[in-house]
């Protein structure tokens, strides 16, 4: 009997190998490429960032010198945000606090422009009448103003709903402040 030649497919199998072998190192090579490219990315991106903000703070630095340049004795506060509410024409604020408190009604309130002097008129008013009026005078503040506050007896008011009208007044500008409380 004549014996058949078995071939031997063992070739086929190291080509399979190979070719995994080479599809290997061309991924690693590109994640390795990839990541590396990322890095350096990340780094150069972290420099452009701290030599932005070097330079912002050397403008501030340089901005906050040019502002305080003769003016040592007044304070001067950075506006960040809007408008500067220094240099309106009319004075603004709220009433940050209005209640009783033990036999007390107080009231008080926050104006949104820096002042050294002036007045606060109160005024509460209930069914259109004036029930209560009282002055204090303004108090300066970091960046605001305040008034001295307002605290009044409760004996002299009686229960119900009053709003709150508050004239304030420093120099040439005027305001007018409201609110209402319930007692």
């Amino acid at each position: 009997m004549a014996q058949k030649r078995k071939r031997n497919k063992n070739w086929i199998s190291w080509i399979i190998i190979f070719a995994l072998l080479i599809v290997a190192c061309v991924v690693s090579y590109l994640v390795w490429d990839n990541y590396f490219n990322e890095k350096q990315l990340d780094n150069e991106g972290a420099q452009e960032q701290v030599i932005e903000e070097e330079e912002k703070t050397e403008e501030t630095e340089t901005e906050e010198k040019t502002e305080n340049v003769g003016e040592e004795d007044e304070k001067k506060t950075i506006q960040y945000e809007g408008d500067n509410p220094n240099l309106k024409e009319e004075l603004s604020g709220s009433v940050t606090y209005a209640g009783k408190i033990d036999n007390k009604i107080t009231i008080r309130l926050n104006i949104d422009q820096y002042l050294n002097d002036g007045n606060c008129e109160l005024h509460l008013i209930n069914n259109g009448a004036e029930v209560y009026g009282d002055i204090t005078r303004i108090i300066g503040s970091a960046s605001t103003a305040t008034c001295e506050g307002f605290d009044i007896p409760a004996t002299n008011i009686g229960n119900g709903k009053y709003d709150i009208v508050i004239n304030i007044s420093s120099g040439e500008k005027r305001g007018i402040i409201k609110g209402e409380i319930n007692i």
